[in-house]
């Protein structure tokens, strides 16, 4: 039987109406809800999938995109997808133009499949967690418009089989390349000819972090089209190539961290549609900023930690657009220009670590600004709150390390919006009651700390109490005589009440601030005396009780903390055995008065980098266990009652840099296995009783900046002939005291290269917690015995004093020029004083005292400027005391013991001088008073001279305007531009002050 015409037309009709309405087709929501069912998924987190079902339209369903009822887009990013995707019904979606799964967590490969969906013109699979090779099946999306594969560091997606050039080589149309964090294994720029040779049509390149190595090819010309640039975090070790000012479109350009070098092309900035720079992170890169266009689209201006330098033009206020700018730990100085004032679009400024001068400009008209950081510069003057008026966006303000003085602007504590507020390291004055700071109902950072403040804490004040949010309190140095009322504070982590004025008992209330947040706690230099009971102390990880007048046990913190600095107190218990816990890296209770022995619970602290237990009264035994600890940087034991020898058993992985035992009773010889302490930087055994030879066997440890092995009986010569390796980086070595022999090593001196320089740059300590720790070492110095505190950069001594060294002074001692203190007395040595000692320019003390020197003194020790202290006493000098600034300075008692000098300040004279005025007024020719021709002659040229050029400077007002106008032009044609700045502003204002009744105005 036939079907009816109107029957096909009735069918004709629906299906006419099904696709222009885009009613899904049953094929594809059957294709869809297959997908549903193949894919694994958290539904709780889900938003697209989870609402997929059969009785509404495909059409409709999140995610989906049809046209005449297929599905040409699918939408599946966020959907927490684990598994795979390879065997769904994925790709017979063979309609699909646009598919999205990235930001899931599929943990497999890319299927091969990919190629099938030929349709395709966007596929984005950025941190979609596909792992492995990428296929070569994408290669066959030939109208690929859109492709990002990019992905984060965590997962491992690579591009070798097929290479680059082999993926993109058919995607004529690609005008968005994302592989950001891809491993792209291409040899030198090979990845810009690939890239060339095939995407004609790319407008967005993106390539960070894709271990692309350089320089960048001009090749890249050849993507006419190019407008964003993406090429940050790579290993590109180059210079920034003139050839990006090409790119006529370019818009966005993004070359941080990249390792360039070299000075940035300053045309690049000129680019008319540049909206967007970023080339920070490149500290070796140098440039500097020049006249920006009116007309300029810059909005974006990112050269944080690069080398960039000069003043930030005027001409800034041009860039109407701009809203970011980072120019953060560069190295920009002189003024910030009033010009800032325009750029009214601004909403993150951060121009911190620079060398800024002068006062800040208002920002009052850049109304959308939630981000301003000018700390650590050295911006001077008062802060006007007019500055501040209108900013009610801000929520990130730092102000601190600067000049900035004046009281402290009321209007900043009207900034409703404010979490951080940072104004410390300033000369702010005033008095702030809390209750100003009372509208910042969003505070979470407030640090006033070491201003010239004082903030004003009533007894129970609870105006901090309505700020629920606040995590960071920093009121170091403010004048503080109680505790602020923090009891009601749940989110309190940081507190720093350091360096104040604070007296009596810690409340046991304050452990209980945060409920249970409380991490940090600074209550040092304070005045306080003891810890109201009872107490359970939190789990903090930082805690710093020292310099109070704390007594009795030993507080013990929870197993959390991981800092603890407990010195300078009064505590005269013993050291418990449950303080030491793993998580143990600082820990100090130096300057106390603790007894007993130190516990072997000690070694419990595997992580520990620093202990300090110096300056107590501790007995017994160094435990063996300290010598194994393989990560300990810092072992500092002196001024205690500990006895026996130091451990013998330092492993091979030792790490440590300070070894410190002075001022106890430690017997036996120096441990050997002390040789494998490579890193060790400071060996002080001084004032005990131990019995050794000079350590030769340290010679390996190159970073060895002091050695002090004073007072104890160490005995024979202190050369290593046959021994490798020397101590360039040695600044400090003290044997004074001991029973060493024999000639002083000329040829080791020559070695001690920190000793020879000007300047010492070397590596900083590679440990985390040895920045809060300064290396203390007891030195005598111009006669005094004094502790020295940051001696690593600061001093530079050798004292081989009170020993039996004898032959003559090694003339190597001249190449020392940083050489501040030079004690070589009470020993045998002979000869005479190098002339080269007076090479030694930074010389501050010498004694040279109780030898059998003999000679004169050379007259070079008279160039010694800042010589404060010279003893050349008890010797077998002879002839005259050289002149000098500085030798007739020091005391007779200095040069007594040596029969044959003289001359001040020994003697007034020396034999054979005629003493002034001893002449007869009537000299005759003939016999003993012979006329001295040579010195009247010299006498009648001198006043003649001088009568010649002062007498018309004295008389003659014509003659001595010329003269000092010629001197002006002599001194400008020689003397440096800063000097003579100098002296004109000195000279106006000498002028200046002639008008002001004869006082000069200052």
């Amino acid at each position: 039987m036939r079907t009816p015409f109107f029957v096909w037309l009735f069918l004709l009709l629906v299906n006419l109406l099904q696709a222009v309405s885009g009613q899904c087709l049953s094929d594809q929501q059957s294709l869809l809800l297959q997908l549903k069912d193949n894919l694994k998924f958290d539904p709780a987190r889900s938003k697209n999938l989870v609402k997929w079902n059969k009785t509404s339209d495909c059409c409709i369903w999140r995610g989906v995109i049809c046209e005449e009822g297929r599905v040409t887009g699918l939408n599946l990013n966020n959907e927490s997808i684990t598994g795979g995707v390879e065997n769904s019904s994925l790709f017979n979606l063979q309609y699909l133009k646009s598919l999205d799964l990235s930001y899931n967590n599929i943990n497999s490969m890319i299927p091969s499949r990919i190629g099938d969906l030929t349709n395709l013109s966007h596929l984005n699979f950025s941190n979609a967690g596909f792992q492995g090779q990428i296929p070569g099946g994408i290669s066959n999306l030939t109208r690929l418009v859109a492709l990002d594969l990019s992905i984060q560091p965590k997962f491992e997606l690579k591009l070798e089989n097929p290479n680059l050039s082999m993926l993109v080589k058919n995607l004529k149309q690609l005008e968005e390349l994302y592989l950001d964090g891809l491993n792209i294994t291409v040899r030198g720029n090979e990845w810009c000819q690939a890239l060339s040779s095939s995407v004609l049509n790319l407008r967005v390149l993106s390539l960070s972090d894709c271990n692309l190595s350089g320089p960048v090819d001009k090749s890249l010309l050849k993507l006419k089209s190019l407008s964003v640039i993406r090429l940050d975090s790579n290993n590109f070790s180059a210079s920034v190539l003139e050839f990006f000012v090409n790119f006529s479109n370019l818009v966005s350009l993004n070359l941080s961290t990249c390792r360039l070098n070299g000075v940035f092309p300053k045309e690049i900035v000129k680019v008319p549609t540049l909206q967007s720079l970023d080339m920070s992170n490149n500290p070796s890169l140098q440039g500097s900023l020049q006249e920006f266009a009116k007309n300029s689209a810059l909005q974006r201006l990112v050269l944080g930690n690069t080398n960039f330098s000069g003043a930030l033009p005027t001409s800034i206020g041009n860039l109407q657009n701009l809203s970011r700018l980072e120019l953060a730990s560069c190295y920009f100085d002189e003024k910030l220009p009033n010009s800032m004032t325009k750029l009214t679009q601004l909403v993150h400024v951060d121009l911190s670590m620079n060398n800024f001068t002068g006062p800040i400009p208002s920002f009052n008209m850049s109304t959308n600004l939630t981000y301003i950081d000018l700390s650590h510069n050295g911006l001077t003057g008062t802060v006007p709150s007019t500055h501040w008026e209108g900013l009610h966006k801000l929520v990130y303000l730092d102000l601190s390390s600067n000049h900035l003085e004046g009281p402290v602007p009321r209007s900043i504590f009207k900034l409703k919006n404010l979490s951080i507020l940072s104004l410390s390291s300033n000369k702010f004055n005033g008095t702030i009651e809390l209750v100003m700071i009372k509208e910042l109902g969003n505070l979470t950072t407030l640090d006033l700390s070491y201003n010239d403040l004082s903030v004003n804490v009533r007894e129970n004040d609870s105006t901090l109490s309505s700020f629920p949010k606040i995590s960071i309190l920093k009121l170091a140095s403010c004048k503080l005589r109680r505790f602020p009322y923090l009891k009601n504070q749940s989110k309190l982590q940081y507190l720093d009440l350091s360096d104040n004025e604070i007296d009596g008992e810690i409340p046991n209330w304050i452990w209980n601030v945060g409920y249970g947040f409380l991490l940090h706690v600074n209550l040092s230099y304070n005045q306080l005396v003891g810890m109201q009971e009872p107490y359970s102390l939190p789990y903090l990880f930082i805690l710093d009780l020292s310099s109070n007048q704390l007594h009795g046990r030993i507080p013990v913190p929870r197993p959390s903390a991981y800092y603890i600095d407990f010195s300078n107190n009064s505590f005269s218990s013993s050291i418990p055995n449950a303080i030491f816990f793993s998580a143990l890296i600082f820990f100090s209770l130096s300057k106390n008065s603790l007894t007993g022995v130190l516990p072997h619970s000690i070694c419990n602290a595997s992580g520990l980098q620093v202990l300090d237990l110096s300056s107590n009264r501790l007995s017994g035994r160094i435990p063996e266990c300290l010598s194994k600890m393989e990560i300990l940087g810092v072992l500092n034991l002196q001024r205690n009652n500990f006895s026996g020898s130091v451990p013998d058993a330092f492993q091979d992985s030792c790490a440590l840099q300070t070894l410190a035992v002075n001022g106890n009773s430690i017997e036996g010889q120096i441990p050997r296995s002390l040789a494998n302490c490579t890193t060790l930087e400071v060996l002080d055994l001084g004032n005990n009783k131990m019995i050794d030879q000079f350590p030769c066997f340290l010679k390996n440890t190159s970073n060895l900046r002091v050695l002090v092995l004073r007072s104890n009986n160490f005995q024979g010569q202190i050369e290593c002939p046959n021994i490798g390796g020397t101590w360039k980086m040695l600044k400090i070595v003290d044997l004074a005291f001991n029973n060493f022999n024999g000639n002083l090593p000329g040829r080791c001196l020559g070695t001690w290269e920190a000793m020879m320089a000007d300047e010492n740059e070397f590596d900083q300590s590679r440990f985390e917690f040895l920045q809060y720790y300064q290396d203390r070492v007891t030195l005598t110095s111009k006669g005094l015995q004094v502790e020295l505190v940051k001696i690593l950069t600061l001093v530079i001594s050798i004292d081989f004093s009170s020993n039996n060294f004898h032959g003559e002074i090694p003339k190597e001692f001249g190449q020392l020029i940083s050489l501040h203190g030079l004690n070589l007395s009470n020993n045998v040595l002979s000869g005479q004083i190098p002339s080269s000692l007076g090479n030694m320019r930074q010389l501050e003390s010498l004694d040279l005292s109780r030898n059998h020197l003999n000679g004169t003194i050379p007259a070079s020790l008279s160039n010694l400027n800042f010589l404060g202290f010279l003893n050349l006493s008890d010797n077998q000098l002879h002839g005259r005391i050289p002149t000098g600034t500085q030798i007739q300075t020091f005391s007779a008692d200095r040069f007594q013991g040596n029969q044959g000098l003289c001359g001040p300040p020994l003697t007034p004279n020396c034999p054979g001088d005629v003493p002034a005025g001893t002449r007869k007024a009537n000299h005759t020719i003939s016999g003993n008073d012979e006329i001295e021709w040579n010195l009247i002659s010299a006498e009648i040229g001198f006043i003649v001279g001088f009568g010649t050029v002062i007498g018309p400077l004295v008389f003659l007002k014509r003659w001595r305007k010329w003269y000092f106008d010629r001197v002006e032009d002599i001194a400008f044609s020689i003397l440096p531009q800063k000097l003579l700045r100098k002296w004109l502003s000195w000279k106006m204002g000498t002028r200046r002050g002639v008008r002001v009744g004869g006082r000069r105005a200052s």
